[in-house]
């Protein structure tokens, strides 16, 4: 069997999605098909059932996946011994700025270290859209970015909740303008706090601007303001607004990619062990 269609098969079925799988493994869609058409037939069973936006496993692919991915991961060992020059060097990471992340992408690190133990990780952290400039200037080879799970649907790798966040008792003021507190430069989470107040006829002023999420957390704690983030931000001192004070949010994505040169054995395989870890539920901090 040609591992390669095994690596492609384990690929779809981690982003739950032929052309997002084509774009991990710089393939064509249509050669991703053609992988999986030639699995199905060699093995003589369906592996998926194809949706009008993604894919899902059929029984038969749920039982090989678990298989393949062994297989898959002990090729990676074997190349990795024999030629560890295809698994050294540096590797370098964008991570968008959400702290809660940095705890279940540590635990993603240490596995990877601990397999590759002579490739180092340098990690930049930062919004994405200065995350997706770098990629496209090639100073780093992938990044954790948020997207809008309604336009890229393809290799999420799990959606998250949008909430305002306020200090406890926070109340609308008498002005009826909503104080915000946002981090600087080209933060998505303000664009959507104000377009989201604009459709709700709703007026805003940006009360503080910080270069870092802690800070605009502790001028939330502190009651100046309300702030935009992921439901897993939400720290001790601080509530949910989620009553008729202010409007829905809507939900925010995540997912991986790569800059358009040939991404190196090890951002692949770092980019596999992330995806595993960040595909179980991240949970809000209690």
């Amino acid at each position: 069997m040609d591992i390669a269609l095994l690596r492609t098969f384990s690929t779809v079925a981690t982003l739950g999605s032929f052309s997002g799988a084509a774009q991990r493994l710089n393939m064509t869609q249509s050669t991703v098909s053609q992988q999986i058409a030639r699995l199905e037939e060699h093995l003589g069973k369906q592996l998926f059932v194809r949706t009008t936006r993604n894919c899902r496993l059929t029984h038969s692919g749920d039982e090989l996946l678990e298989r393949a991915s062994k297989v898959v991961a002990l090729v990676d060992e074997m190349e990795s011994a024999f030629r560890p020059e295809l698994s050294s060097g540096t590797v370098v990471v964008g991570v968008v700025d959400d702290s809660y992340l940095f705890a279940p992408l540590t635990r993603a690190l240490a596995e990877f270290v601990e397999r590759r133990p002579t490739v180092s990780i340098e990690i930049r952290a930062g919004m994405s859209a200065d995350l997706l400039r770098e990629l496209k200037a090639r100073n780093i080879e992938l990044a954790l970015l948020r997207v809008d799970p309604e336009t890229e649907r393809d290799g999420l790798l799990q959606t998250s909740k949008l909430v305002w966040i306020s200090a406890p008792a926070w109340q609308v003021p008498k002005n009826g303008v909503i104080p915000l507190a946002v981090v600087g430069g080209t933060c998505n989470y303000h664009k959507t706090a104000l377009e989201t107040l604009r459709r709700a006829g709703l007026q805003s002023r940006r009360v503080v601007t910080c270069s870092s999420l802690e800070g605009v957390l502790e001028v939330v704690r502190a009651g100046l303001a309300v702030s935009v983030v992921p439901e897993g931000e939400l720290r001790a001192g601080m509530e949910i607004v989620s009553d008729h004070r202010l409007p829905v949010l809507p939900h925010t994505g995540l997912k991986i990619s790569f800059s358009d040169q040939e991404p190196s054995v090890a951002a692949k395989q770092l980019a596999r062990v992330i995806e595993t870890t960040l595909q179980n539920k991240v949970l809000p901090r209690q």
